[in-house]
């Protein structure tokens, strides 16, 4: 063959062989490759809230680099826009020659950096105390990394090493990797690097441990507190030894219950392997307060396997640019509340008539939301970027909580199963539905990602039948979840008493609620008959000043049953009047009993398994 046909052979082969598809591989070969992306964060004047950030590639191979604020931080279903909070983004090469930087769009930068290793510094205003943001004052500091953190476009998989210089005194508290110097940690991605709240600042710490793996309990309030951090802790630990018990141990190697005792309140976000809490620190007077708390680490922490270990597809590795649409989040959140309370109950926080009084006002106040079976649940979850945390002016009438409703399904479903799994020899339980899908985990990720029919077979494997039927029902339709046939079903009494049966004013219904203004009228009550509409603000019955909604009931609780009051409203810039004649409390209040008499020895030891009282 002629030299010259042998080269042009060469040439065609190797045009073949370097396809489009071939240098996309080596570029995300090449990406993966590159070392970690070095973080330097420092509060040098804590007074002003500034979190000053230093970013440092030492590997950059592309002639522009993409460096990006999250829109969102994941636990929270709501674009934020963090890098709204981002100031002063500068750029230099590791010799301090200034690089061009710009400001691509709302939350991304490019750096023109030509294939060199460069450094970006930036500062960060931290100024809203919550569990979703970050927040800096001359005491404290929670950041959460989402707000934070700029990463790398395209290389979220990229490891990070960061250095923490926090001002003097203050301690640093992080579920994040020790490195080999103080002050210094790692992580594997950037996805576990903002999942890893920093708590900074003076705090009370308790550790202990459960199944050979370090937990602790991280107390910071500057304000003071009445909250005891021994009996937290020792709270703490009694759920994570329940829930150890229940998915067979733990699947993490340390767990950091970080709280923050502040009158902000604010709940929890859940964390791989930790979480952070803000609870109003003076609120430990009695029971309540920590019956509260304990409340909220249960959910938290169950947490680390529902959504943060098993999960729906889409949550994780996340999109930090936009939305991550999931019809799971019912699951997710809502069966996580019912594991909370089951697992209060394992723990011995919670008496089993305890937990039935709970699920009893949980169904009594469901029962009142208009909106409960309006729009199928798993759309809810789906729509919650856009209702559930922007709610319109409506919102009660044509939704409902997915984590509300969603737990009262987990409860259909927990006896659902038990009950089918009676009838086919099989002991079926919403704890064995979640120790299925454990088991689907990945053995290298220690994650199982995934979706309604995964759900679907755990939960029909546990009844020992198809339970298809049960989520085209509650999950997909509309249809009335069906409590009390099932606690009936189960042996249990399911008493409904009608609202106001010891109370005369309770008795007297308007089917208005709100606060300064109207956002709820109830379907066929006496407010729609009145015309009333949403957004009005009530300032008068019968010409007595009223300052609220709630102020207005009270007025017309006075009148009684079947009274008729003059209203004066202002609908927008109208003053108004209208004419409401009150009605019959229709909703009623339920209560469920157990058996007074024997009855049925296998439908008896259901209850008692369900009730855990074969663990007492």
């Amino acid at each position: 063959m002629p030299r010259r046909v042998r080269l042009l052979i060469l040439c065609i082969l190797t045009l073949i062989c370097w396809s489009p598809a071939t240098a996309e591989a080596a570029r995300v070969k090449r990406k993966a490759a590159l070392g970690p992306v070095g973080y330097q964060l420092s509060i040098p004047e804590p007074t002003t809230r500034y979190v000053h950030m230093r970013l440092e590639l030492a590997e950059a191979p592309e002639h522009q680099t993409t460096l990006a604020m999250p829109a969102w931080t994941p636990g929270s279903y709501l674009i934020r826009d963090f890098g709204k909070h981002v100031y002063d983004v500068e750029a230099h090469d590791l010799d301090g020659g200034a690089l061009s930087v710009a400001r691509r769009d709302k939350q991304s930068w490019t750096v023109e950096n030509g294939g060199r290793p460069f450094v970006v510094e930036y500062r960060v205003y931290a100024g809203e105390l919550s569990v979703r943001t970050s927040y800096v004052d001359d005491r404290f500091a929670l950041l959460n990394g989402a707000g934070i953190f700029m990463y790398v476009d395209g290389q979220t998989s990229r490891a990070a090493a960061l250095e923490l210089r926090p001002p003097a005194g203050w301690g640093v508290h992080t579920a994040l990797d020790p490195g080999a110097d103080a002050g210094r940690f790692t992580a594997p991605s950037y996805d576990e690097l903002i999942d890893s709240p920093l708590l900074l600042g003076e705090a009370e710490v308790r550790r202990f441990e459960v199944v050979g793996k370090p937990i602790e309990l991280v107390m910071v309030a500057p304000g003071g507190t009445n909250a005891r951090p021994d009996r937290v802790a020792a709270d703490a630990e009694r759920i994570v030894r329940a829930f150890a018990r229940t998915l067979n141990g733990l699947p993490f190697d340390r767990y950091s219950f970080l709280l923050i005792g502040d009158e902000a309140g604010g709940g929890g976000l859940e964390h791989h392997d930790s979480t952070a809490m803000i609870v109003k620190p003076w609120s430990f007077t009695d029971d309540r307060g920590y019956a509260g708390l304990q409340r909220l680490m249960a959910h938290e922490f169950f947490h680390v396997w529902n959504v943060k270990r098993i999960h729906d597809q889409v949550l994780g590795p996340f999109d930090y640019h936009k939305e991550s649409y999931s019809e799971l989040l019912w699951f997710h959140e809502g069966l996580t509340e019912t594991m909370e309370t089951r697992g209060l109950l394992r723990a011995g926080l919670i008496s089993a008539d305890e937990y039935l009084g709970t699920l009893a006002a949980a169904w009594t106040s469901y029962r009142r939301k208009p909106g409960r079976n309006h729009t199928p649940i798993a759309e809810l979850s789906r729509e919650a970027w856009i209702k559930a945390y922007k709610p319109e002016a409506n919102h009660g009438e044509t939704t409902v909580s997915y984590y509300e409703k969603g737990n009262l399904i987990g409860v259909c479903l927990d006896l659902t199963l038990r009950l089918r799994g009676r009838a086919n020899r099989t002991d079926g339980s919403l704890e064995g539905l979640f120790r299925r899908l454990w088991a689907l985990r990945d053995p290298s990720s220690g994650h199982a990602s995934i979706d309604v029919d995964d759900i679907i077979a755990a939960a029909s494997a546990e009844a020992g039948e198809d339970m298809r039927w049960f989520f085209e029902r509650y999950v997909y339709g509309t249809e009335e979840l069906p409590l009390p046939e099932l606690l009936e079903q189960a042996g249990f009494e399911v008493v409904a008493a009608r609202i106001g049966e010891h109370d005369a004013r309770a008795r007297v219904w308007s089917g208005i609620g709100g606060g300064a203004a109207i956002s709820l009228i109830e379907p066929d009550s006496p407010a729609s008959a009145a015309g009333l509409m949403l957004g009005d603000e009530l300032i008068a019955v019968d010409g007595a000043r009223v300052d609220s909604v709630g102020e207005a009931n009270e007025r017309l609780a006075d009148l009684g049953i079947g009274a008729t009051a003059t209203l004066t409203l202002f609908r927008r810039d109208r003053l108004e009047t209208r004419e409401l004649t009150t009605a019959q409390n229709p909703h009623q209040r339920f209560t469920v009993l157990r058996p007074e008499q024997p009855d049925n020895p296998e439908l008896a030891r259901l209850r008692q398994l369900w009730l855990l009282e074969h663990l007492i």
